[in-house]
C-alpha cells in the first residue's frame, strides 16, 4: 500500500511540476504578446499626434516604463516558476527518503521479530523437553542434576534476553544511570570472570592497567562487555578468541576488545549501532541475536559521555574501541 502511495504522490507531483513549466511558458508568451501589443499602440497613439509617417520608440519616456513593467514581469514570472518548480523536486526527494526511511525500519522490525521469536522459543522447547522427559522418566540423580543444569542456563538465557529487550526500551526513553566515581579495572576483571566460568570455549586474555577510575555506572558497564563478547562469540567459527585491554591515554580511559572473527565490512560499522539492525537477511541468517546488543552498547557509552568505534584487528576480527573520560 505505502509503494502505491508513493508512486501515486511521486506522478502527481511530476505532473505539477511539467504543469508549472507549461504554465510559465504560457504565461510568459502572454506577457510578450501584451508588451509588443502595448508598445504598438504607444506608437500609433504619437503617430496621430504629431502627424509623421513614423516614430523611434525607443526615444518615447513611456516606452521606458513600458519596458520596465515588462520586465519585472518576465523577473516575476521566472522566480515563481523557479520557487515552486524547487519546491516541487524538494517534495518528490523528501517523499524518497521518507519511504526509504520506512522500508528499512519496516525491515529491521521485520528481522527483530523473526529473531526474537527464535530466541524465544529455543530456550523455551529445550526447557519444555526436560520437563517433559522428568514427567514421563525416572531418572538417576546424576542425570536430573544435569538436565536441571541444562533448564538452569536456559531459564537464564530467557532472562538476559528479557532484560536486554527491557534495558533497550528504557535507553529510548529517559533512563537514568547511577553514575559514581568508580574503579573500571576492577569492574572489568570481575565480568570478565563471570565471562570466562559460562563461555568455557573461550580463550580470553586481558591487559588491564590498575586503578582506572570513571564516572560511570557499574552495571551498565559491564553490559557493555558482556554484549561486546557476546557478539564476538556469535561471529566465530571456531576456537574463539577474545583479548581486551585497558589503559589511560590523553585523560581518557581507553577500552579495546578484540576477536578472530569473520569481522565488519566497513560499509556496515555504522549501521551495526541501529537499533535491531543485523547483517544479511534474517531468513537465512545462522547466528543468534536480535540486533538489541549493539545499539544498547552504542547508547550506554553516549550516555557516559564516551566514544566508541570498529576497527580491524591485526590478527583478523574486529577491534571494538571505547573511549571514557577519566574522573577528575
Amino acid at each position: 500500500m505505502s509503494s502505491r502511495l508513493r508512486i501515486l504522490s511521486i506522478i502527481v507531483m511530476t505532473y505539477m511540476l511539467a504543469a508549472l513549466c507549461w504554465w510559465a511558458v504560457l504565461l510568459h508568451r502572454k506577457n510578450v504578446e501584451v508588451f509588443k501589443l502595448e508598445s504598438k499602440l504607444l506608437v500609433e497613439r504619437h503617430l496621430n499626434d504629431i502627424g509623421v509617417p513614423s516614430v523611434d520608440i525607443t526615444t518615447l519616456p513611456e516606452y521606458a516604463e513600458l519596458k520596465q513593467n515588462y520586465e519585472s514581469q518576465t523577473i516575476m514570472i521566472a522566480s515563481e516558476a523557479m520557487v515552486f518548480g524547487i519546491v516541487l523536486i524538494l517534495g518528490i526527494y523528501f517523499i524518497n527518503r521518507a519511504f526509504s526511511r520506512e522500508l528499512a525500519v519496516a525491515e529491521k522490525q521485520k528481522n527483530f521479530l523473526l529473531s526474537i521469536t527464535h530466541e524465544l522459543k529455543s530456550p523455551l522447547a529445550s526447557i519444555n523437553l526436560i520437563l517433559d522427559t522428568f514427567v514421563k522418566r525416572d531418572l538417576p540423580p546424576d542425570r536430573i542434576k544435569e538436565f536441571s543444569k541444562d533448564a538452569l542456563t536456559e531459564s537464564t538465557r530467557l532472562d538476559e534476553l528479557f532484560n536486554k529487550i527491557l534495558l533497550a526500551t528504557r535507553l529510548g526513553s529517559t533512563h537514568q544511570f547511577a553514575m559514581q566515581q568508580t574503579n573500571i579495572s576492577s569492574i572489568i576483571e570481575h565480568t570478565l570472570q563471570k565471562i570466562e566460568r559460562v563461555h568455557t570455549e573461550l580463550t580470553l586474555t586481558s591487559d588491564i592497567q590498575k586503578s582506572v577510575i570513571c564516572k560511570v555506572d557499574e552495571s551498565a558497564m559491564a553490559s557493555v562487555l558482556h554484549n561486546l563478547v557476546e557478539n564476538a562469540l556469535k561471529y566465530t567459527t571456531d576456537q574463539p578468541k577474545v583479548h581486551i585491554t585497558l589503559a589511560i591515554r590523553q585523560a581518557r580511559a581507553v577500552l579495546s576488545i578484540s576477536d578472530n572473527g569473520i569481522g565488519i565490512a566497513p560499509n556496515e560499522r555504522q549501521r551495526i549501532f541501529e537499533q535491531f539492525y543485523r547483517i544479511g537477511s534474517e531468513d537465512t541468517r545462522t547466528s543468534k541475536g536480535t540486533g538489541l546488543g549493539l545499539y544498547i552498547v552504542k547508547e550506554i557509552v553516549t550516555a557516559h559521555k564516551g566514544k566508541i568505534k570498529v576497527a580491524d584487528n591485526t590478527e583478523g576480527g574486529t577491534t571494538f574501541e571505547i573511549s571514557l573520560p577519566v574522573a577528575n
